[in-house]
């Protein structure tokens, strides 16, 4: 254990909800008994950050000068390692590591690895994504490394998925009720197609499904980012997390921060 826990920073504001929520998930799974067990975290809820559907499609601003801008912040603020509670704002990763000084966590490769070593035998896996994580396959490319499909809804079923996520009844709306029961029968049509795990592979389905929400095991990748976190915090970072992090600050180093 390290003498000083590092500092968590957190880019926030994609969505701020569930930057706030993966801040709250760190506070319950930190297993501390007095104030001064828990872990530092500093979370900035930027939402000016552009749409990151938007701008993966082309549609929309770019939204990675925000995103650096953000995590700059976090970084002079003292954050030691950064969270990205976003699963489509990771098609940006790669860059962002390339434009700051420490470390990021991959939110999507810790989800991949912890499913793979929860459940071994699994040759399905279900996605609740928004678009722009499926089509860039940011979960079905890593998970076919390990012989594992990434099962996707069908077209009439991802509608039903992104008017969940960003519909006006929707979760970013702050409605809850109707999106979650939309996103329990897609999620119950990807178990009947042969998931034998889903994941809620958008921080704003996070929200909304628990992992008994369905009749196979529903993966939080917050809560797999959460409890990494506290690990690197108390610990230092893994020597399988070194490598793949280390790698990027050395790009990094002339970028500032």
């Amino acid at each position: 254990m390290l003498s000083k826990p590092l500092t968590v920073g957190i880019i926030g504001g994609i969505g701020p909800e569930a930057a706030n929520r993966l801040s709250q998930l760190i506070v319950e799974l930190s297993n501390a008994s007095s104030d001064r067990e828990h872990i530092p975290v500093i979370c900035f809820n930027n939402p000016n950050i552009p749409s990151r559907v938007d701008s993966i499609s082309g549609r929309g601003e770019n939204c990675l000068p925000a995103l650096v801008e953000t995590a700059r912040a976090l970084v002079r603020a003292g954050a030691n390692f950064l969270l990205m509670p976003c699963n489509c704002a990771h098609f940006y990763l790669r860059a962002l590591r390339e434009e700051i000084s420490v470390p990021v966590l991959d939110m999507i490769h810790e989800t991949v690895d912890q499913i793979v070593e929860d459940f071994p035998g699994a040759k399905s896996v279900g996605l609740l994504a928004s678009s722009p994580t499926l089509e860039t396959g940011l979960y079905s490319r890593p998970f076919s490394k390990w012989g594992v499909e990434g099962l996707a809804p069908n077209e009439i079923e991802q509608q039903l998925v992104m008017s969940a996520i960003y519909g006006p009844d929707g979760i970013k709306a702050g409605k809850k009720e109707t999106a979650t029961e939309n996103l329990v029968v897609v999620g119950n049509s990807l178990v009947k197609r042969g998931a034998e795990v889903v994941i809620a592979a958008c921080t704003e389905i996070s929200l909304v499904l628990e992992r008994d929400s369905l009749p196979v095991p529903v993966i939080d990748p917050m809560r797999v980012i959460a409890k990494s976190a506290i690990n690197c915090s108390r610990n230092g970072l893994s020597q399988s997390q070194s490598g793949r992090l280390i790698q990027s600050v050395r790009r990094s180093t002339g970028a500032g921060v």
